[in-house]
């Protein structure tokens, strides 16, 4: 009987020593992956803290209870220094810093918070947020939720569900119209179409008679003349920066210019036919208001009545007048010779050059078709040896919030 015999199989020391090998870098890769895991879980669970840490900063700036007094949105200011924040959760030290900007005109805090720490590896980390507070009643905040409009032009209704280029002081009559007496004229009255904006009456009672105000005019003051005209409104102000010195001025310098207005009178030139006779500008700086030099800055309305399209074209001018300051007479001029008494006048624009196409509403040198109601055509009037300033466009992240930026307008160069 022949036996056969089985020899045994087994693994040689070499391939067990291979083997425990490849498995010794698995495992260190393994434990590289959980370190690197655990390290971002805790800055990820970090960074919410922080976000919640800078949020709840900009919550404490917003809850302002009035414009001013104690608790007031004058007592928005940014912080001394930082303040260190310990969270036990995440075993770690916050530093909470919050800066703020303040504008004046429109009044406005641009509020940035920043909220850094470091992390378990000993690298920076950090949490910005930014935001913008308006000089607002808080009592106002339930206008937020007003209604969409559906008037062209109108994305977005204001309180009085109107047209938002109607003048705000306007009185809402309730029954889809509303009537402005301009400044300085309390013998005229504009009447409006509350959902196009459109000027449907231009009254006109003469120097001597009737005089009326916003707040008490009612539909009966007007019934005779609340329908009879068609007409578009351009509205803005001049604002005065009369400093001399070498220094060239800045956009931020003119955003607010102190003034105070020297007397003007607007005008408009149109360059497209078919328009009724009696387009006008009215303005606030006249003998009386700029007579003790109180008068920061000058408003005007120019009425432009409606040719058969109802487009119009053309373009608006400043008119230099006498200004009487006291017992001293102030003959001003506009023009480029850079004299004492010679001035230059700069229009707000976002446009680079008056080679570049704007739509009518950032303000070209000249306007070409307008359909409707123009709102903030603003200009500054400079001395004449200073040019013009020019600013970039706005960057609320980082707390600039207005784009200054002019061209000249007068003397057209």
């Amino acid at each position: 009987m022949k036996t056969t015999h089985r020899f045994s199989r087994g693994v040689s020391l070499v391939e067990a020593m291979v083997a425990l090998a490849v498995m010794a870098f698995g495992m260190l890769a393994v434990v590289g992956v959980q370190s690197t895991l655990r390290l971002n879980g805790d800055i990820a669970k970090q960074r919410s803290e922080a976000t919640r840490l800078a949020q709840e900063r900009l919550d404490v700036l917003r809850s302002f209870t009035s414009i001013d007094g104690t608790g007031g949105f004058d007592e928005i200011v940014a912080d001394a220094g930082p303040t260190p924040f310990t969270d036990l959760v995440t075993n770690t030290t916050f530093s909470v810093q919050s800066q703020v900007v303040t504008y004046d005109d429109p009044p406005a805090r641009a509020l940035r918070v920043t909220v850094s720490w470091t992390d378990r590896a000993g690298g920076a980390q950090q949490v910005v947020l930014a935001s913008a507070i308006a000089a607002a009643a808080p009592a106002l905040s339930g206008t937020l939720a007003v209604r969409l409009g559906t008037a062209v032009g109108a994305p977005v209704r204001k309180p009085f569900k109107r047209h938002p280029t109607i003048p705000v002081l306007a009185k809402d009559f309730g029954d889809g119209r509303s009537a402005f007496v301009p400044p300085f004229r309390p013998w005229m009255v504009l009447v409006f179409n509350n959902v196009t904006g459109v000027i449907t009456g231009v009254c006109d009672f003469g120097y001597g008679g009737s005089t009326f105000d916003n707040d008490t005019i009612t539909p009966a003051d007007v019934a005779s003349c609340d329908n009879n005209t068609l007409a578009q409104l351009v509205s803005g102000y001049v604002r005065f920066w009369r400093q001399g010195g070498a220094s060239a001025l800045s956009a931020a310098q003119i955003e607010n210019p102190p003034g105070p207005a020297l007397r003007f009178r607007m005008q408009l030139t149109l360059t497209s036919p078919g328009h009724p006779s009696g387009s006008f500008c009215i303005d606030d700086a006249n003998y009386d208001t700029t007579f003790d030099q109180t008068l920061p800055l000058g408003s005007y309305f120019c009425i432009v009545k409606s040719n058969a399209s109802a487009l119009w074209s053309g373009t608006t001018f400043i008119e230099a007048q006498r200004t009487h300051i006291g017992t001293v007479d102030v003959d001003w001029t506009i023009g480029n010779s850079g004299g004492s008494a010679e001035y230059r006048v700069c229009r707000y624009t976002p446009a680079a050059d008056d080679s570049q196409v704007v739509p009518n509403a950032d303000h070209p040198r000249n306007y070409s078709n307008v359909s409707g109601n123009l709102t903030n055509q603003n200009f500054v009037v400079i001395p004449s040896d200073k040019t013009c300033p020019t600013d970039v466009p706005a960057d609320p992240a980082n707390g600039d919030l207005v784009n200054s930026n002019t061209l000249q307008h007068q003397p057209a160069p």
